[in-house]
């Protein structure tokens, strides 16, 4: 009987974790969305990031309490390392992204910053020593096929070799956070990692622009960065913390590999981008990466339970 709780538990922890991982894709997904739209409402990109972070930091800074109790009470050492993640990591992170969507379709960018995987696989296997599973290769695998389409797919959309090398250093800097959440997550709220890491790279932002700039935006601007800050940043980072949590970064990260699925179909419906072949074989590739290694957990956790 202690066995098949067991076994129930796990699977419903494996089960939340890739309904976390899928959540977090679906509100990750219109991040590069919500960049086109800051740069037609005529902001920079420095402007969309601030307003962005700022909003972010606001909303979990009055909602925190209500999540989770002793919400302002943090160690010293979450407070270093989330000054770490905060500064080194997530904001430089986000400039390169912001910066490389200006002149790279949303769409494709979802498909870029895919390579991500790859990296998470190699570091976690070479310097944390952790096992590497067979199906975690054959998703990777998989995923660089995917990345062969969209650079096909750049070359013919003549993108410039800059902005495709902002692109793919955000990916690295993407894989670096992730790995760095992996380290710092364990044991440790979601909500306080999310809140604190923002809330560092929102000051260390404010020496390249001043904050009080965010008065002066119409209502356009305003809006679009709130949603900017709400949904794709407070939401997806909550999201993609605990799925780690509960999955690790390699495969929730698979798991989260969904987001450019959610990317292109937002990309086409309220940006009108034309998708082209190899951005659509792109797509299918990643999707496939991630139901054929893991077909086994995935009906595992879509099976009714019983207490045979």
């Amino acid at each position: 009987m202690r066995d098949i709780i067991e076994k129930q538990g796990m699977r419903s922890c494996l089960g939340m974790g890739i309904l976390f991982s899928i959540l977090s894709a679906v509100t990750y997904g219109l991040n590069p969305i919500f960049a086109k739209l800051g740069y037609a409402a005529q902001l920079s990109g420095i402007e969309i990031l601030q307003s962005r972070f700022l909003f972010a930091v606001m909303t979990l800074a009055i909602a925190g309490p209500f999540l989770e109790d002793g919400f302002y009470r943090f160690s010293k050492s979450l407070l270093i390392k989330s000054l770490f993640i905060g500064l080194i990591v997530l904001l430089p992170l986000n400039l390169l992204y912001v910066y490389a969507l200006k002149d790279i379709p949303a769409s494709m960018m979802s498909l870029i910053t895919y390579v991500y995987p790859v990296i998470i696989l190699l570091v976690n296997g070479i310097v944390f020593h952790k096992k590497i599973q067979a199906s975690q290769i054959v998703s990777v695998a998989l995923i660089v096929l995917a990345c062969v389409c969209i650079f096909s797919d750049a070359l013919r959309s003549r993108i410039t070799l800059t902005a495709l090398a902002i692109g793919f250093l955000s990916t690295f800097m993407y894989a670096a956070y992730l790995l760095s959440l992996q380290q710092l997550a364990e044991n440790v709220s979601a909500y306080k990692i999310t809140f604190l890491t923002l809330l560092f790279a929102s000051l260390g932002l404010c020496f390249f622009h001043n904050p009080v700039s965010v008065l002066s935006l119409n209502a356009e601007q305003l809006g679009v960065t709130f949603g900017y800050g709400v949904v794709s940043t407070v939401l997806s980072t909550i999201f993609v913390s605990k799925a780690i949590q509960m999955l690790g970064a390699t495969q929730a990260g698979i798991f989260c590999s969904f987001e450019p699925v959610f990317t292109i179909c937002f990309a086409s419906l309220l940006l009108g981008e034309h998708i082209p072949a190899f951005r659509w074989a792109g797509m299918v590739l990643l999707v496939v990466a991630i139901i054929a290694p893991n077909r086994d957990k995935i009906t595992e956790v879509l099976r009714p339970k019983t207490l045979q």
